[in-house]
């Protein structure tokens, strides 16, 4: 192929080439056979050749020879390319001219389309939910009427004490005895008798007033409940009354029996404010768990709480019965400055 196509392109070299070395070849030839040509033939007529150089045009370029290629099978004939309508500005441009910045018209778009009043009410945030409520205090978790009796023991004396529930409507009282058995007698000299009224309320056991009798003393021991005032009165009966600040969740000791049977705790940990009229309690009592315990009236499922004083140490424990209302069938406390320890465990409980 190559050598075809540098024939073709320059045959007209090749020609003059073909030509001289035909010349050459008759004088060469010419040459070798005239020793041997007669004396007659020299009479015979002579024939010389010239060469001449062949001028070519340097502008006239071979045309290139045709490249044939193998059309692939089933190919599609390219669209013809249509002629571009360049602006007549633009065609009169001399090659290498910088085309000026042309200002392009701005293009109006219409406005988006409103939304439909559907589409806008469905794209409103929803209503928001109100935050939940904090659970109401179940006012009639305890039956009308109630009763829990106690076994006291210590490393001195031992004792007995009944607590009973009694509840009309929102209206509750409590009312307590305990009985001294060997050297709590001495001071006691009888029975120890107290007692709580209350509301039962949504928020829990609201008590007005607390009471406390002791033998042989007419004069009462109590705590006046003011709760629109939020405070409590003290009164120990030979000194000059003590207020004190409440807030929810507070209640009496013997209201507080009844306070853990109303609301057990749910989570790790149930705090709870106490007054007696001598002194204000704040107990912060961890749920340690639920134990099997072996108590005077049997085997009972309960659930253990525990309140470790945080300036003095001392530890106080307490038991929920879960088949008995949960209230406290167990109690562990300090008393006498914590010099002596009482164990305060359910004998019965009925209703």
């Amino acid at each position: 192929m190559r050598t075809r196509e540098f024939l073709f392109r320059y045959r007209a070299a090749v020609v003059a080439l073909a030509v001289s070395a035909a010349v050459h070849a008759a004088v060469f030839v010419g040459t070798a056979f005239h020793a041997d040509i007669p004396d007659e033939a020299a009479d015979a007529p002579e024939y010389t050749a010239t060469l001449e150089a062949v001028t070519m045009d340097p502008a006239a370029k071979p045309a290139p020879a045709p490249v044939h290629h193998a059309a692939p099978r089933h190919a599609r004939p390219r669209p013809k390319a249509r002629p571009v309508d360049v602006p007549e500005p633009l065609a009169a441009l001399e090659p290498g001219t910088l085309v000026p910045q042309v200002d392009v018209p701005a293009i109006d778009v219409p406005p988006a389309p409103a939304p439909k009043p559907d589409a806008v009410a469905m794209a409103q945030p929803a209503v928001p939910v109100p935050a939940l409520e904090a659970p109401k205090f179940p006012v009639e978790a305890l039956p009308a009427h109630l009763s829990i009796e106690y076994k006291l023991t210590s490393a001195f004396a031992d004792g007995q004490a009944k607590y009973s529930w009694s509840r009309d409507g929102d209206e509750y009282v409590i009312s307590g005895e305990a009985r001294a058995e060997g050297f709590f007698a001495l001071f006691l000299e009888g029975q120890l008798r107290q007692e709580s009224r209350g509301k039962v309320t949504a928020e829990g056991l609201r008590p007005d007033r607390f009471t406390e009798h002791k033998p042989g003393n007419p004069i009462s021991e109590g705590i006046e409940f003011d709760w629109a005032a939020k405070k409590a009165i003290l009164d120990k009966g030979d000194s000059k009354p003590r207020t004190e600040a409440i807030t929810g969740n507070t209640v009496d000791w013997l209201s507080m029996i009844f306070q853990l049977a109303h609301v057990p705790p749910k989570g790790d940990s149930y705090d709870l404010r106490v007054f007696t009229q001598r002194r204000f309690y704040e107990f912060h009592l961890i749920v340690v768990g639920e134990e099997e315990i072996e108590i005077p009236m049997g085997k009972v499922r309960a659930q253990h709480l525990r309140h470790v004083d945080p300036q003095d140490g001392s530890i106080i424990d307490v038991w929920l019965g879960i088949d008995q209302h949960y209230l406290p069938v167990k109690l562990r406390y300090p008393v006498a400055r914590n010099r002596l320890m009482v164990e305060q465990s359910a004998t019965s409980v009925s209703e």
